[in-house]
């Protein structure tokens, strides 16, 4: 069981608060694994299913994606420097299922990005459509992508922040102005 103490410092980082930790002193320091090097906590065949797995979910448009600014690398070193035993094995186990998932009738490595990318939305869409199963590793990882992405000084960009309700918000419209009446 954890304590208060370890849950409030995973919930911190997983927002990308490793600098509000530094305050507390004995804050873990998280490294990236450098692009190219070998991933200090994942197999060689780990790291190359993050970095496309990486690529797939933040692909480079107009703005650096997922791979330009390491998130595989920044993600390695969340589970080398930071993570616990039991977060580095769900992760383990995550990567293994969306692996088998993917790559159940041939090399999702080696598919081109549009056939790779219609095997990820499936997979997408069955991670989100059940309670927690067996795909709830994909959506933690998918959230360790998004939030690894926006740590970094690329990502964090005040032209990229992400909205989770696209369009404006009012938050003082009367519910009559709004059905018309």
């Amino acid at each position: 069981m954890k304590t208060r103490r370890e849950l409030l410092r995973e919930l911190i980082i997983s927002v990308g608060g490793i600098t509000a930790l530094a305050a507390c002193g004995d804050a873990p320091v998280v490294v990236a694994t450098a692009t190219g090097e070998a991933g200090r906590f994942h197999t060689p065949e780990e790291m190359e299913l993050m970095a496309r797995l990486a690529e797939l979910i933040i692909p480079r448009t107009e703005t650096p994606g997922a791979i330009d600014v390491n998130v595989p690398g920044y993600i390695d070193g969340l589970m080398a420097d930071w993570a616990g035993e039991e977060t580095r094995a769900a992760h383990r186990r995550a990567l293994a299922e969306i692996r088998r998932r993917l790559s159940a009738d041939g090399g999702f490595l080696a598919l081109d990005d549009s056939e790779a990318e219609i095997l990820l939305a499936e997979l997408d869409r069955a991670a989100f459509a059940e309670a927690a199963g067996e795909l709830g590793g994909y959506r933690t990882f998918k959230g360790y992508v998004t939030r690894s992405y926006f740590a970094t000084e690329d990502g964090a960009r005040e032209e990229l922040q992400w909205v989770a309700v696209p369009g404006r918000w009012d938050p003082d419209v009367l519910v009559s102005d709004r059905q018309g009446v």
